[in-house]
């Protein structure tokens, strides 16, 4: 197994994924807020935290796959969140079960820009009026902005974390890396800062040994079993993005939060993120995250079929068709063969150079 020097420094994190009951219990308590389980980032967390709603991904970590087709394995839900938050349209909606906590569908708006910005604005009343929080008028530019400037601290650091482990991946398994996204998106920022900040410290203090890989993408819904990643760095490749539910994509993005329309910048930028196959076509995504990934290196996307969601699985050939077209190699595998494709293709690969 692929050695990680610096997993002793993610173990904190892990083992409050969990008991991620009593820990965000422990948070409730103490902040009085609401809190609103959601099984993937589908609006920004900023606004409706700012208004007493701090909304909380599900642990995929412990359900071992999508998070919404997982939620019935999860005890207590109702004790723990308020309302749980799940896409309309989402593939896995039927896991959530009536007895779990109310359940809230989010509607994703298409397109981006300002039509998408006025039907999230929409859905963004209708969540906050379910949950008790009033609406959009109540919002204080002065809240939002300290608000935003905890969870800039958090994605900034978790950016740091995942571009120092590109560079050094023999400090890190993909299995710590998980932990790390995954502890990140189930707790508050204040609950994690301190523990991502001594990785992201670990990291830069330590030296590497180097690792020479092929650069590639993993595609999959929630990457519920790292080990498939690690076991793809350990045929020749390098997993440095991913596009899954639970990873990379949830903290590509800050914002100025001493702007002066600090709400409209959030809505506005929010509206361009490429989100779930089950609320975006393969058309918008495409043009949102695919159409973009050769310039930043990728050689190859692997596409783990069967950690997939329908909705996933099903935009499969079309991407396939559209990476061939674009320069990028499409790799379809499964967790059992991963491996030995990976390290077919790494071979590939090196005789090119």
């Amino acid at each position: 197994m692929k050695e990680s020097k610096l997993s002793h420094l993610v173990d904190p994190l892990r083992e409050m994924v969990y008991q991620f009951g009593m820990v965000i219990g422990r948070f409730r308590e103490e902040s009085g807020a609401l809190l609103a389980g959601v099984t993937c980032d589908m609006f920004p967390a900023e606004i409706t935290a700012a208004l007493g709603l701090v909304p909380l991904r599900l642990p995929s970590l412990m359900v071992g796959r999508c998070t919404a087709a997982g939620a019935s394995s999860l005890d207590g839900l109702k004790g723990i969140y308020d309302l749980l938050v799940v896409p309309r349209g989402c593939a896995g909606r039927g896991g959530l079960t009536a007895g779990s906590a109310a359940v809230s569908e989010f509607s994703c708006p298409p397109g981006w820009g300002e039509e998408s910005c006025g039907a999230m604005e929409a859905s963004l009343e209708k969540l906050l009026d379910q949950a008790g929080c009033g609406g959009l008028s109540r919002l204080d530019p002065s809240v939002l902005s300290s608000v935003t400037a905890m969870y800039n601290r958090t994605r900034r650091t978790v950016r740091g974390i995942v571009a120092a482990r590109r560079e050094k991946p023999d400090l890190l398994s993909c299995r710590d890396l998980g932990a790390v996204l995954e502890a990140a998106m189930v707790f508050p920022p204040a609950v994690t800062a301190d523990f991502l900040a001594a990785v992201l410290d670990g990291l830069n203090r330590t030296e590497s040994a180097g690792f020479g890989g092929v650069p590639v993408m993993a595609y999959a819904s929630f990457a519920s079993d790292p080990a498939v990643l690690d076991e793809i760095e350990e045929a020749g490749c390098i997993v440095v993005e991913d596009d899954t539910c639970g990873g990379r994509r949830q903290f590509d993005m800050s914002y100025n939060h001493e702007s002066a329309d600090l709400y409209h910048e959030i809505l506005d930028a929010f509206s361009y993120r490429p989100r779930c196959p089950s609320v975006r076509t393969v058309e918008e995504r495409t043009a949102l995250l695919y159409s973009m990934i050769k310039g930043h290196g990728i050689e190859a996307v692997v596409f783990i079929e069967d950690l997939c969601c329908p909705a996933r699985s099903r935009d499969i050939g079309e991407l396939r068709v559209r990476l061939m077209r674009s320069g990028v190699d499409p790799l379809v595998v499964t967790s059992g063969d991963a491996a030995e494709k990976m390290r077919e293709y790494a071979r590939r690969m090196c005789g090119r150079l």
